[in-house]
């Protein structure tokens, strides 16, 4: 069973499962596109709202495996403006997810959290998850995800639980993510930005501020790996291995998207904090995890399939 099988994790991880062998339950809130894998390539779709108990059970029926994907996710000022929403729907649907999963007993999850349960530091690492409050901009989801941890800490205490994998994703971007600058994470917003022609482009604060990147392949590579390596390990992070400053980011984008638009750096606004970067030795040693798709790359693939899923849809739209 993969949630959120719809999303940008899942488009990436059920044809995966599909290619090894495995049937597929895919779970989402609405009816899959028309280009998501069908029924007759192995793929069983259930719509409904995984915080109703009564669907959680219908949906874990029968499951040996469960990747669980779903959540709320968005830009920085949507988490700020959206909190209660992000805690309240973030919480709900993971805890009511994993119980359903407990009763049925399903024989391995993985569970997605992500690096925003850190406290604000330069390099993330697992055990350092506790020693403070995580960043105002995120704390929303920041505690949503950590109280579903600390579930499954309580899981392995009372019931004996050691068949959950909890990975930490960084800033992950890919085909089928969301592109909308209003709502977008900072990769997507920035290329759709651009293939729109955006002139002056204009990015928040000087350019210094080092983030990590995932291509969504590579996290699904993670995913996969964990859930046949990771189990009952506790947290792991999901990264690159390495930072990359927002100008360096910025560069990328406007070199693969081939524009040339003059770029305003605009120092009156935040930049947050000045270097946030997984260490991923858990990951490497516990999992084997290498990823592979360097960040110019990871671009190229993503605005490649941005262009032209836009342009069918312009031509659907025209037609």
């Amino acid at each position: 069973m993969v949630t959120g099988a719809t999303g940008l994790y899942g488009r990436s991880l059920v044809p995966r499962l599909l290619e090894r062998g495995a049937r597929v339950r895919a779970v989402s809130t609405r009816p899959p596109p028309e280009d998501f894998p069908s029924a007759a390539e192995g793929v069983e779709h259930l719509a409904g709202n995984l915080s109703d108990p009564r669907f959680a059970d219908r949906a874990v029926d029968g499951v040996d495996g469960l990747f669980h994907l779903a959540g709320r996710r968005g830009s920085i000022s949507i988490q700020v403006a959206r909190g209660a929403t992000m805690l309240a729907a973030n919480t709900l649907i993971c805890m009511t997810t994993l119980e359903a999963a407990r009763r049925a007993r399903v024989a391995r999850i993985v569970y997605t959290s992500t690096v925003s349960v850190y406290p604000p530091m330069e390099v993330y690492r697992e055990d350092l998850t506790w020693t403070a409050n995580p960043h105002p901009g995120n704390e929303y989801v920041a505690w949503a995800k950590r109280i579903v941890e600390k579930l499954i800490e309580a899981y392995r205490i009372e019931y004996g639980m050691e068949n959950i994998a909890i990975v930490r994703p960084v800033n992950t971007f890919g085909p089928h993510d969301d592109f909308d600058p209003k709502t977008a994470l900072v990769v997507p917003a920035l290329i759709a930005r651009a293939l729109a022609g955006e002139d002056p482009f204009v990015v928040w604060g000087d350019g210094s501020a080092v983030r990590d990147f995932l291509y969504v392949d590579d996290a699904v590579d993670g995913l996969l790996l964990a859930y046949e390596r990771g189990l009952g390990k506790g947290p792991i992070n999901l990264g690159s291995g390495r930072g990359y400053s927002v100008r360096e980011l910025v560069e990328a984008v406007l070199a693969v998207t081939g524009v040339r638009p003059q770029v305003v750096w605009d120092t009156t606004k935040p930049a947050g904090e000045a270097r946030k970067v997984a260490d991923i030795t858990r990951a490497r040693e516990l999992l084997g995890f290498a990823p592979s798709v360097g960040l110019e790359e990871a671009i190229r693939r993503t605005a490649q399939w941005h262009r032209a899923h836009s342009r069918a849809a312009a031509k659907a739209g025209a037609g």
